[in-house]
């Protein structure tokens, strides 16, 4: 049985609508000149770290079932599913150091500054050799399946005949 993926682009328009609602509610004055207690974090970076962070959630959310949904479609496409989960969560945790330095740069010492890049350094790196062990471990099915895909797309057209009509 087939299964529909139009569920993508609903992920897709809850995480646009949070990202910009986000970034709008952020930058309106009463979050702009509001801080949350004595520890300086502004409303607004609060406002974006909840926004960003949730559509980051979503996004890592939205991997994982197409990761589940490949999984299940099976065929070439089952290996798809290891790449695309790997890939997201790279994609994840690179844009979560972001989301998260908007928040605590106000808070955070100067000294454990390297201390946060590194923890961020060694996640990405491991999400990166995550996806480069995929894809080296599954690269036949991942090349079988991306070669099927581009074989369905341009169809072959019709051996011509050697004969001459009469």
């Amino acid at each position: 049985m087939k299964q529909s993926w139009i569920w993508i682009a609903k992920y897709l328009v809850v995480i646009a609508i949070a990202m910009v609602l986000g970034s709008v509610l952020a930058g309106l004055e009463p979050f702009k000149s509001t801080t949350i207690g004595t520890s300086g974090i502004g409303a607004g970076a609060l406002v974006q770290f909840i926004a960003h962070g949730g559509a980051l959630a979503l996004l890592w959310a939205m991997g994982y079932r197409i990761a589940g949904q490949l999984r299940l479609a099976g065929g070439p496409t089952k290996h798809l599913s290891a790449t695309a989960l790997a890939l997201i969560t790279l994609v994840v945790v690179a844009s979560a150091y972001g989301v998260l330095w908007r928040l605590i740069t106000p808070v955070l010492a100067s000294d454990l500054k390297p201390a946060l890049d590194w923890v961020f350094i060694v996640g990405i790196l491991t999400s990166a050799l995550w996806l480069l062990w995929v894809l080296f471990t599954d690269s036949e099915a991942v090349i079988a399946a991306v070669g099927g895909v581009a074989a369905a797309g341009k169809k072959e057209p019709p051996p011509l005949d050697d004969r001459v009509a009469p």
